[in-house]
């Protein structure tokens, strides 16, 4: 940086340099700064000596513990998972659900003796998954009143069973990320496999999952954005009508569509007819790659549609919904998206292993998938927030 005078006096000005390598260089050595201190900062933590200096100040030791917490739970937070799957697999939580219970109780109707029904019981306790209000009596916690109310998160948690079994060993799925796994065979259809093929007891296997878990997710997008400004909306890959159900009851005006593989229109047709809905949406049957989508919806959604898939089948799903849909038509992308919220990196580290063990997808950015939209000739693509990053993010743009 220099300095010069101006023609009429000796006033320096200062001349900011233009040159990118400049700004280059200075990011270099602050990076490089950031590493040397980083190295440093890390041979101090890995120090035994230190550690145990640091656990002799009162307000160091309080940040000690609960770093060393933190750890522990990332060490044995498989049990941690297994104590909850037990839960829910024998039921536990289900009996809790009618009021409070003792350990004999519980253990004659889930088929445990009750010194390891009791066993269970004092490890949810310290999960806060139950506790305990009285002697030998045991009722639902938050985080278990939550769990047993929720059909979608129990489905999950017994799904896990074939994700776990496809993480036993994730240095080689790493290595082999093309090697067979149970999630790979289940969401065949993910990875574009004869899609318009596939068969409904197939379909309904994974509709059936995405349905348990859907009325979550549809309340914080309801609740995100205002779907009754528009008079009809197309739901695109949209499974059994979940998302569509609750739009409905959001807003009975809706005119509502929904389009899915063939296989998987059909089981809509049925659920949305059992629902008391089958007049109200209309069905279509298609690949969202190779089958033109309706265009006569005012909004289109694409509700955990994305992530399944890598980028560039996602750029031939965006490239169709592009060709297809009439110009001004608003499109909507909901699903977890990686960013810096707590519950946005809890859903990044979730999904990203989830995907590699499916064999397709990413948890991407909201700036990812706007540049995505933006390549496919979307316009004004922006990000709506929900209140539960979680669950899911918007991206809008527009046709």
């Amino acid at each position: 940086m220099a300095t010069t005078r101006n023609d009429e006096g000796t006033a320096p000005e200062l001349s900011l340099p233009t040159s990118a390598s400049f700004y280059q260089e200075t990011g270099s050595r602050l990076s490089q700064r950031a590493a040397r201190f980083r190295q440093w900062r890390n041979r101090k933590i890995a120090s035994p000596g230190f550690r145990n200096w640091v656990m002799r100040i009162p307000g160091l030791r309080a940040i000690a513990n609960r770093k060393a917490a933190a750890l522990f739970r990332l060490t044995a937070g498989f049990v941690f998972s297994q104590v909850l799957s037990a839960c829910v697999r024998l039921g536990v939580f289900e009996q809790l659900e009618k009021g409070a219970r003792s350990a004999e109780q519980l253990a004659a109707t889930c088929g445990l003796s009750p010194e390891k029904m009791q066993l269970l019981l004092e490890q949810a306790e310290r999960l806060e998954l139950v506790t305990q209000v009285g002697p030998d009596s045991w009722m639902l916690d938050d985080a278990g009143a939550v769990v047993a109310a929720d059909r979608g998160i129990t489905q999950m948690i017994l799904h896990h069973e074939m994700l776990y079994r496809d993480l036993d060993a994730p240095e080689t799925l790493l290595k082999d990320p093309e090697s067979d796994t149970h999630l790979k065979s289940f969401w065949a259809y993910a990875r574009g496999r004869h899609t318009l093929q596939l068969d409904q007891d197939t379909a309904q296997k994974y509709s059936t999952l995405m349905q348990s878990s859907q009325s979550m997710l549809a309340d914080c997008i309801l609740d995100a954005h205002d779907f009754g400004t528009y008079g009809s909306i197309l739901d695109v890959g949209g499974g059994n009508g979940g998302f569509l159900t609750a739009c409905a009851e959001r807003h009975p005006n809706l005119r509502l569509h929904l389009f899915d593989l063939p296989a998987v229109a059909a089981l809509a047709r049925q659920n949305l007819a059992a629902m008391g809905l089958g007049s109200k949406v209309e069905v279509h049957g298609g690949d969202f790659i190779s089958t033109p989508v309706p265009d006569n919806a005012d909004c289109a959604c694409l509700v955990r549609i994305l992530c399944d898939h890598d980028d560039d089948r996602v750029r031939d799903i965006l490239k169709n919904l592009h060709a297809s849909l009439k110009p001004g038509t608003k499109l909507m992308v909901a699903e977890a998206m990686s960013g810096p919220s707590e519950g946005a990196r809890l859903a990044a580290v979730y999904f990203s292993f989830y995907f590699l063990a499916m064999g397709s997808g990413r948890c991407r950015s909201d700036e990812e998938i706007k540049s995505l939209l933006a390549e496919a000739g979307f316009r004004r693509p922006h990000t709506v927030k929900t209140y539960n990053p979680l669950l899911a993010t918007l991206v809008f743009a527009e046709r």
